[in-house]
């Protein structure tokens, strides 16, 4: 065991640049005015694994990313953004490849429809395990990856898997949020239910969508039941349910938590948002629902916001709770 460890989150995946696009600003504008300020698209960093780690380097937990981005204007842009928010970067691999630009539009009730670009030699999908210090695995304190880091095909989906191993064997906390996108079982490309299957025996804590994600890996009549079916014992599944709330179920039996109410203005990356409130919360010493209560509080806090990228600090957490009521 080295002599000193490493103690930080490592969040590792996707990271890209976030383009949002607001439907209603171009609805409501007449052709003159397409070239007005209101209209500009909002540039941030973005990718559910580069959210999940701002998210928590800005509630306050030390933080390093961990995956591949392009020397590119793209990866400079995310390497800047990185800096800016204290994230330690010893695990983020430049090199020729793409990094992504992924277009939000977002629609007047605050949905979003996201479209990636380009598509090819995408820098996420590449995770070389020569680049990375186990040791410092071993001793960070929680690891945490996104089923995106598998949407496209690379290296990540052959090496992820075993990241989380040595992180679960040495006793780390491990989360995962299966984060597909995919709803229907048979539109889930074989290759990533396969890196997904391979990761799960080494997640103690998996989290995802209700009622589409689940499902699409264990399809039941009753949503409720797919997500019970990966509670094993000793694994804790959140399941997020957006305006819903949470369905927790773990060894000590299921809850139904009811979200924050706030008026939606954007909901990209409320889930990478959730789930930073749910690591920095367990890390914190709260009990799971606590924490999963904390994380529908941080995504409650970005919702209310106009990008992926607008998560609270504990002072903006802590007032956030404090003042804003649940649904009943």
């Amino acid at each position: 065991m080295p002599e000193t460890r490493f103690d930080r989150v490592i969040v590792i995946g996707d990271a890209c640049v976030d383009v949002t696009v607001s439907l209603q600003s171009v609805m409501s504008s007449g052709d003159d005015e397409y070239g007005s300020e209101r209209l500009k698209p909002i540039l941030t960093g973005g990718g559910t694994s580069a959210n999940t780690a701002v998210a928590l380097s800005k509630l306050g937990v030390p933080t390093a990313f961990m995956g591949t981005v392009g020397d590119d204007y793209g990866g400079r842009f995310m390497m800047k953004e990185f800096a800016q928010n204290g994230i330690n970067t010893d695990f983020t691999i430049m090199d020729k490849s793409n990094t992504i630009f992924v277009f939000a539009f977002i629609d007047p009730t605050g949905e979003r429809t996201l479209w990636g670009f380009p598509r090819e030699d995408c820098s996420y999908a590449r995770l070389d395990l020569e680049e990375i210090d186990l040791e410092k695995v071993r001793t960070a304190s929680w690891v945490h990856s996104s089923g995106m880091a598998y949407m496209t095909e690379g290296s990540i989906r052959q090496n992820l898997p075993l990241i989380f191993k040595a992180a679960y064997e040495a006793g780390v906390p491990t989360s995962f949020d299966l984060n597909t996108r995919v709803g229907d079982p048979d539109k889930l490309e074989p290759e990533i239910r396969r890196a997904v299957e391979e990761t799960l025996p080494y997640v103690k804590y998996l989290l995802g969508s209700a009622k589409d994600e689940f499902y699409s890996f264990c399809p039941k009549e009753d949503w409720r039941d797919s997500v019970r079916h990966f509670a094993t014992e000793g694994r804790s599944v959140v399941s997020r349910m957006g305006g819903d709330g949470a369905f927790l179920v773990s060894d000590s039996g299921e809850e139904l938590q009811k979200p924050y109410q706030v008026t939606v203005k954007n909901t990209t990356g409320a889930g990478d948002a959730f789930n930073a409130g749910f690591i920095a919360g367990m890390l914190q010493g709260l009990s799971l629902s606590e924490a999963v209560l904390q994380g529908s509080a941080v995504a409650g806090f970005k919702v209310a916001g106009n990008s992926s990228r607008h998560t609270p600090t504990p002072e903006q957490l802590k007032e956030f709770m404090a003042k804003t009521p649940r649904k009943q």
